[in-house]
């Protein structure tokens, strides 16, 4: 009786495994497509579309794991932003991109983008504010 619940349990499990699996490939799928329709947006300087359309993408539910993509969109997406002179977006979307993740090293690296965005700004006050911010986070993590 013992093996078959183990047989059980291992059924359930890979069952869950299988729609979780199914469940990150759709929404894979979903992030690259959005993430397409964000850069056509911002190309089409269709600006006042973006932070709707991007939070399609930083909604999305990631694996611990690969949160990390949610850290090179928000980088992507902010430097295509700040190319066209969209500092205050490019912000305001990296602000997305802060609560899709759970991580302190993923958070330290999207303070360390804003961070970036705002020396090259020339907001050096606030540009250091957020790097102290990131390498406090950074100390923090396991």
């Amino acid at each position: 009786m013992p093996h078959l619940f183990a047989l059980l349990i291992l059924s359930l499990s890979l069952q869950a495994n299988l729609v979780d699996s199914q469940s990150w490939e759709r929404s894979r799928s979903v992030a690259e497509s959005q993430h397409e329709i964000v850069m056509l947006l911002i190309r089409g300087k269709a600006f006042d579309k973006v932070l709707r359309a991007s939070q399609e993408i930083f909604s999305l539910r990631f694996p611990y794991n690969q949160e990390h993509l949610f850290v090179t969109e928000g980088q992507i997406l902010s430097g295509a932003l700040y190319d066209h002179q969209q500092y205050e977006l490019a912000q305001a979307l990296l602000d997305q991109a802060l609560r899709a993740v759970n991580s302190n090293n993923s958070k330290a690296l999207l303070y360390k983008e804003k961070a970036y965005l705002c020396k090259q700004e020339g907001k050096t006050d606030e540009a250091m504010e957020l790097f102290e911010k990131a390498v406090e986070l950074e100390k923090s993590a396991p």
